[in-house]
């Protein structure tokens, strides 16, 4: 009985180095695809926090004591 993968196992092995290379482009672009997703909500955080310390930290007017 022949094994269903030996038609498979006759043909050239991969290049370790095209894995390798492989491998190396899928990691990057899964990387790539988390930054585009984390930059711009650290950047509104960011201009957030930068907005909240250059604003008047709470000018509130006294209100008039009648007497």
């Amino acid at each position: 009985m022949s094994v269903p993968h030996a038609f498979a196992a006759q043909e050239r092995p991969e290049s370790k180095a095209l894995v390798v290379a492989i491998s190396a482009l899928q990691l990057a672009l899964v990387v790539l695809v988390w930054l585009l997703a984390i930059v711009p909500v650290a950047l509104m955080a960011l201009g957030a926090m930068v907005f909240q310390a250059v604003k008047p930290a709470g000018v509130k007017v006294p209100a008039a004591v009648e007497s």
